[in-house]
């Protein structure tokens, strides 16, 4: 989830639901064929899963990480491979003009005025030896990598890399506020290739602009002894010295690896089914709350999708100004979230990151090219948490009051109508688009296919679609013939009218 300029009227909408949410608790659209998309595809292959070995040193008096990372790769694909490519979305930062925020959310993304980051890669290298590569793409977001010989199908690769990544004053994924430091999409992270070749997209301003295959990673970590740490996977082991504390975290069947530092973080933990869930919160502020609503969360998406396979998952308040993001095992929380009034605003965005670990973070997917299809099911599944745990009229008003108000809303402000959900992110105009009609028009599409389905055959089928496909990365063809193989009612239709799209 991230909102942008459309945060402030999200969480207008969200103050408004409160109001009629504690009071009850007390007491359509044109096919436009001409412009239709096929995406559907015959590519196949076996699921890459590399292996990261990260050792990192945080130099808080520069903001800087000191790193050297080892990356194992496996050749899984039928061909030849000559080279290859990495993300560096840290360089996104080294410059005002490709920094991932829109014009109108730069002071807020930094409220000290604009402070470069970015990465530097000092060394690649297979075992003692160089190895050539080349930093290119957009913003300088891209690493090439040529090895002396071509991995061969079957053949397998070891990297070492050093690197340093300044950390900006910037309050987005990565970057530093007052109360914490967010370090995520820092490591130059392997490049998803599929039918389509390697996948290169710079980091965009609008939407999660990532895309990655489920990895493992053994990542130590040394940062000053006044810090606290939350992070994706499981801390093995903590060394304490003059120099500060040293974490040793395991991390497998992951997509991306995270962590967020503060001074000032109080910890609550609890469990449920078998998961510790952990709840970070600045001078403790609503901590229990934070971790009452975390659990909740969890045991409703064990229910109704299947159960979340790891051992933690932590809930952590953050200086991050666009509501909420989702990370594996970790969901950074906006700080404003837990200094307002009411509850229901960190309750919804809580649900809604939460229910990212499951589609985005065990079922995968192209957050460029199909950004509905984890936003949708996500925002939908944020809906089925207030069914679940306050009733179906609960539901009905969050549904009228948020989804469908806001998606009207946006229509009436546009001529034209939308063009349907199946979008890539530079299709969209700016973010309140895309929020509109990822979110909230994704939101309804999922409603209605469960009504035309019934309520028995769109869990069931939710339920095979999770199993198909977690630790894997899905398209929009798996989700449509999961959710067809599950009904005798003809969903083209339906996929038709909602996503524009030709289904054959």
């Amino acid at each position: 989830m991230r909102v942008g300029r459309a945060i402030a009227k999200k969480l207008h909408l969200l103050a408004i639901i409160f109001i009629t949410f504690t009071l009850s608790v007390s007491v359509h659209y044109i096919l436009d064929t001409g412009q239709a998309q096929k995406v559907f595809s015959t590519f196949t292959k076996s699921e890459q899963v590399p292996r990261y070995i990260i050792n990192v040193v945080f130099d808080e008096q520069n903001m800087l990480l000191e790193a050297k990372q080892r990356i194992h790769y496996e050749n899984t694909t039928e061909g030849t491979i000559k080279d290859l490519y990495f993300h560096l979305y840290a360089n996104a930062f080294n410059d005002i003009g490709t920094a991932p925020f829109e014009a109108g959310d730069m002071e807020r993304a930094y409220p000290n005025g604009f402070d470069e980051g970015g990465i530097e890669i000092i060394s690649v290298k297979k075992g003692n030896k160089k190895v050539n590569y080349k930093i290119m793409g957009e913003g300088n977001t891209n690493l090439r990598v040529t090895p002396k010989n071509p991995i061969e199908p079957g053949a397998s690769i070891e990297l070492t890399m050093e690197f340093k990544v300044k950390l900006p004053n910037s309050i987005g994924r990565m970057g530093y506020g007052e109360n914490t430091v967010n370090i995520a999409n820092w490591y130059p992270v392997l490049s998803v290739l599929d039918e389509n070749g390697w996948n290169l997209e710079p980091y965009h301003s609008i939407g999660d602009p990532f895309y990655s295959n489920i990895s493992g990673y053994s990542v130590n970590i040394s940062i000053p002894e006044q810090y606290k740490l939350a992070s994706t996977g499981n801390i093995i082991k903590v060394n304490a010295d003059k120099n500060g504390k040293t974490y040793k975290i395991k991390a497998d069947n992951v997509r991306d690896f995270a962590i967020v530092l503060s001074k000032k973080f109080f910890i609550n933990r609890g469990d449920m089914d078998g998961t510790e869930v952990i709840s970070y919160t600045i001078d403790g502020l609503k901590n229990e709350q934070a971790l009452n609503y975390g659990m909740d969360a969890l045991q409703i998406f064990n229910r109704s999708f299947g159960k979340y396979p790891y051992k933690q998952l932590s809930v952590v308040a953050s200086d991050f100004f666009v509501g909420g993001m989702e990370y594996p095992n970790l969901v950074m929380i906006g700080q404003m979230l837990y200094e307002m009034d009411e509850d229901f605003s960190l309750e919804y965005v809580i649900a809604h990151e939460i229910a990212h670990q499951w589609w985005y973070g065990m079922v995968g997917n192209n957050e460029i090219k199909e950004p509905w299809l984890d936003e949708a099911l996500t925002e939908y599944s944020t809906l089925m948490y207030f069914e679940e745990k306050y009733g179906g009229h609960i539901e009905e008003q969050v549904y009228e009051k948020m989804i469908k108000a806001q998606y009207e809303d946006f229509l009436g402000r546009r001529s034209g109508g939308d063009g349907g959900i199946l979008k890539s992110l530079d299709e969209f105009d700016d973010q309140l688009q895309y929020s509109s009609i990822v979110y909230g028009k994704g939101a309804m599409f999922i409603r209605e296919l469960r009504r035309e389905m019934g309520d028995e055959a769109f869990i069931k089928a939710l339920r095979e679609y999770f199993d198909m496909y977690k630790f894997k990365n899905a398209s929009t063809e798996n989700f449509y013939n999961t959710l067809q193989k599950n009904t005798d009612k003809d969903l083209k239709k339906e996929f038709s009218k909602w996503l524009n799209l030709k289904i054959e």
